[in-house]
């Protein structure tokens, strides 16, 4: 729960939640019930069409985008972003970029530092223009 509360003045909402993942072949998706950190942006990013998914494990038809992640788009991420997924690979079951929103899905294992660095990350993702 205080990880919840202090995601409140880093700007993020969060919510009890269930997401549908791929399996390593994209041939079949399993629910996973998470908790989700949003960061709703003020104003939707029209460049973003279709929601672009991280996740830290391969699908085959996704790309390598750090080391132990796979983007189901093409992005640019800074060296930072990189690092930052890359630090917090254990933690995170995913990471969703939509057009109205950068969230993070994970089972708050991790602490306020982690929540910190999480919340950069959204932000620097937040930037990216699809």
């Amino acid at each position: 729960m205080a990880l919840r509360v202090q995601a409140r003045p880093l700007k993020l909402s969060v919510q009890l939640t269930s997401i549908e993942l791929p399996d390593k072949w994209d041939k079949s998706t399993s629910r996973k019930k998470t908790v989700g950190y949003f960061y709703h942006r003020p104003k939707a990013n029209k460049k973003i069409s279709k929601s672009i998914w991280l996740l830290p494990y391969e699908v085959w038809k996704y790309r390598s985008v750090a080391q132990g992640w796979w983007c189901s788009d093409d992005i640019n991420l800074s060296e930072v972003s990189k690092n930052k997924l890359e630090r917090h690979a254990a933690l995170l079951s995913g990471v969703k970029i939509s057009s109205e929103s950068v969230s993070f899905y994970w089972d708050e294992e991790g602490g306020e530092q982690d929540l910190n660095s999480l919340a950069e990350l959204v932000f620097e993702l937040a930037e990216l223009n699809g």
